[in-house]
């Protein structure tokens, strides 16, 4: 019996498990994508967005495609806050998956003041979004350079975005930003090089930051491969959609090969 196709896709922060449903019928539509809402996102969202309680949420959906009878072959598939989720999640359980996509990822931050800071700033942006509410911070967050990019979206997709950020609560969002943002993640960067599984790291060519984050993860990771998306930024995923799906698709293709 041939092995089913199973993709966990973890979005980005302030997005949901919708943003992927366009992009799932581009990059694999003969695959089974469960795609969650992680921890603070989404109208009933779960308030407890620490690291442990992120894991546990992509375990249990581990468990579900675990009882199922036919076989799976299990990706796991994160952007930026997904990816770092993905990531999280990999390294302490590995042997669910046999091979990662990490678009746009960051393992972690280093060094101790920096993360100290960094998790100041996420303190104080979940008491702006608390003060404000969830349309006026978004408008201000999709106003960073680093988001402006998503622009470009095709229409109908960016239509679905805009739809799944409306649905987000102001104390999910907070709780996320606080307990799940780059300052109070842990630093996975001396981990990641005992990842033994196929990984694909996908970045944009117009995010300098995250590709040459990218490039030192490749380099530090013994089976991955770096793809660079010309034209895109952060989010090439929907940004360059056909150029990310045939590259998701060749190393699918690779991978399946090999088993």
């Amino acid at each position: 019996m041939s092995k089913a196709l199973t993709i966990v896709a973890l979005h980005g922060f302030t997005g949901g498990g919708a943003d992927f449903s366009g992009f799932a019928h581009l990059a694999a539509p003969e695959a089974n994508w469960l795609c969650p809402d992680l921890p603070g996102h989404g109208e009933s969202s779960h308030l407890a967005c620490h690291p442990d309680d992120t894991v546990d949420l992509i375990q249990a959906h581990c468990s579900k495609i675990n009882l199922e009878q036919q076989p799976n072959y299990k990706i796991v598939l994160g952007y930026s806050m997904g990816g770092r989720a993905a990531l999280l999640h990999a390294c302490r359980h590995q042997k669910e998956w046999d091979a990662l996509i990490l678009i746009s990822c960051n393992p972690g931050i280093e060094g101790k003041e920096e993360r100290n800071s960094r998790r100041k700033s996420d303190d104080e942006l979940a008491s702006n979004l608390s003060e404000i509410g969830v349309d006026a911070f978004i408008k201000q967050w999709q106003e960073q350079p680093l988001i402006q990019n998503q622009r470009a979206i095709r229409s109908d997709w960016y239509h679905v975005l805009q739809v799944v950020r409306s649905q987000h609560t102001t104390k999910g969002l907070a709780a996320s930003l606080k307990h799940f943002g780059q300052g109070a993640c842990p630093n996975l960067w001396p981990q990641i090089s005992g990842i033994n599984l196929p990984v694909l790291l996908i970045s944009g060519s117009e995010d300098a930051k995250y590709s040459t984050i990218a490039k030192r993860m490749d380099l530090e990771i013994n089976q991955s491969a770096h793809v660079s998306v010309t034209g895109a930024g952060h989010m090439p995923h929907l940004e360059k959609p056909e150029e990310t799906a045939k590259e998701i698709q060749k190393f699918i293709g690779q991978i399946q090969g090999t088993h």
